[in-house]
C-alpha cells in the first residue's frame, strides 16, 4: 500500500490529480486532499471493534467537500457500534485528460467538521486497489 500511496502523493505534487469521493453511488468533487502517515495508539497490530485491522501507524486522510449534500449519507459511514458501514471510494483522477487513474482509495471515515459551506472528513486508509 505503501508505494500506491506514495504514488499518488507524487502525482497530487504534480499538480496532476483531482480527486472524487463516491459513497452510495453518488460522487462529490474534492476540493482538498491531505494525507499523513500517523502513529495510533496500538503496540501491534490488532482488530478493532472485531471489524477492521489497526496497525502501529496508519495512512489518514483529510478531505475537504463543498457540496453539503454529502452529510445524508455520513451516517451509515461513520466508524461507531455498526459493523458495517456504508462504502466509501476516493478515487484519483488525472486533471490532463481527466480519466480516472487505476487506483480506488478504501477509507473508513473516523470523524466530520461542518460549517455552512463545507465539510471536512477524517478517514482513514483501509486498501487500496489497483484497477
Amino acid at each position: 500500500m505503501t508505494n500506491e500511496i506514495e504514488t499518488i502523493l507524487r502525482m497530487q505534487k504534480d499538480e496532476n490529480l483531482v480527486f472524487k469521493l463516491i459513497i452510495d453511488r453518488n460522487e462529490f468533487q474534492i476540493k482538498n486532499l491531505e494525507i499523513k502517515n500517523e502513529s495510533t495508539h496500538v503496540t501491534e497490530p490488532t482488530k478493532r471493534g472485531g471489524v477492521y485491522f489497526s496497525d502501529i501507524t496508519v495512512y489518514k486522510i483529510n478531505v475537504v467537500i463543498n457540496d453539503l449534500k454529502i452529510t445524508k449519507y455520513l451516517t451509515k459511514a461513520m466508524l461507531g457500534p455498526s459493523t458495517e458501514f456504508q462504502d466509501i471510494i476516493i478515487q484519483p483522477i488525472n486533471k490532463k485528460n481527466k480519466k480516472n487513474e487505476h487506483i480506488k482509495i478504501i477509507p473508513h471515515l473516523t470523524s466530520s467538521i461542518q460549517n455552512s459551506n463545507k465539510i471536512i472528513l477524517n478517514l482513514t486508509i483501509q486498501n487500496i486497489i489497483k484497477n
